[in-house]
């Protein structure tokens, strides 16, 4: 476990900041978006002039988060000019890569921030605050923000139950802590409905997905242990089946169910002519040190990178290149 810096300095640089912009990852997840609307409500509260800017638009299955229409996205809206920037936040970011095009809005900000919890974070220009021990950033949050009870609504409520619940898999990964479940207890006690917002994220699945998992399992292949599952997905089967980015959600989830399974790698070919590799492991094996390898990062047992290329050419080799490191480290 790692800690960088210290909580209430980041806070009260934000304290100290009036026009602030907050942003995360290309490709946000729950955890990245949720965390970026919790800290708009807060700030807000507390008079900030508050901007959320991504490079990529807000999932189908988070678009129902209050205040989710306030997240401008680079790719969908186009470039945004918002001067002075007294203070940058890149929240969930594991290397200054991880932003896309929002640098060039906010690389004139008088201070650039970060806040993490993923091993191997880098820090930013100016500060960072990064906590390993905490499930996600919906957790650093409760942590960082005195007397955030105060401030806890129904709608702020939300967002950190989802941030938290996202980044722990529902409750199910090894990052799902005693102080996870006193967080959560808590912020249920505002009229949150754990059921609905599960169904809301995991129970909206296209007809697209399905058709997608059924020919991702027809290309599962395992390495001669049988513990070790790879897929590579290139663009054609995304055309078959009418699948779509948000169509991914859940594959990895149903994979993980294969008994003596210990690593999932799944690569996948994007729009923008890159990689995707997700890596998920169910023991001993570092998914944050195969990640890397190629320059990404993440968890002990969730991890990933983006690397250019077509899938089906470059795939086998990644493939290869992780089998090799993980029997040389004695992990299957």
């Amino acid at each position: 476990m790692r800690t960088v810096g210290k909580k209430s300095e980041i806070w009260q640089y934000l304290i100290d900041s009036d026009r602030i912009v907050l942003t995360t990852h290309v490709r946000p997840d729950g955890d990245g978006i949720a965390s970026e609307l919790a800290l708009y409500f807060i700030l807000k509260d507390l008079g900030k002039d508050v901007y959320i800017v991504n490079q990529d638009s807000v999932p189908d299955v988070y678009s129902w988060l209050p205040m989710s229409e306030k997240i401008h996205s680079l790719r969908q809206h186009g470039s945004i000019s918002i001067d002075p920037i007294d203070l940058s936040l890149l929240v969930d970011c594991s290397s200054s890569n991880r932003i896309g095009k929002v640098y060039d809005t906010i690389k004139g900000s008088r201070r650039i921030l970060s806040l993490d919890h993923h091993e191997g974070s880098e820090c930013f220009r100016d500060y960072c605050y990064i906590d390993t021990s905490a499930s996600s950033v919906g957790e650093l949050l409760y942590s960082i923000v005195p007397d955030i009870e105060k401030q806890l609504d129904r709608d702020l409520a939300t967002c950190l139950y989802v941030s938290i619940m996202t980044d722990t898999g529902s409750f199910a990964y090894s990052n799902t802590t005693g102080k996870v479940f006193r967080i959560v207890s808590e912020l249920i006690e505002y009229g949150l409905d754990p059921d609905r917002i599960y169904r809301l994220i995991y129970n909206r699945k296209r007809i697209n997905h399905f058709r997608l998992l059924g020919r991702a399992l027809e290309l599962m292949e395992t390495d001669e242990s049988g513990k070790v599952i790879s897929m590579i997905l290139p663009t054609r089967i995304y055309q078959e089946t009418g699948a779509l980015e948000d169509d991914n959600e859940g594959i990895l989830e149903v994979i993980r169910g294969l008994g003596d399974m210990e690593l999932i790698i799944l690569l996948r070919q994007l729009d923008d002519g890159n990689v995707k590799c997700s890596l998920r492991s169910m023991k001993s094996i570092d998914c944050s040190h195969l990640a890397r390898l190629f320059n990404g990062g993440g968890h002990l047992k969730a991890a990933g990178f983006v690397t250019q290329g077509e899938v089906e050419e470059i795939g086998p080799r990644i493939v290869d290149r992780i089998l090799r490191e993980v029997k040389e480290r004695g992990w299957v």
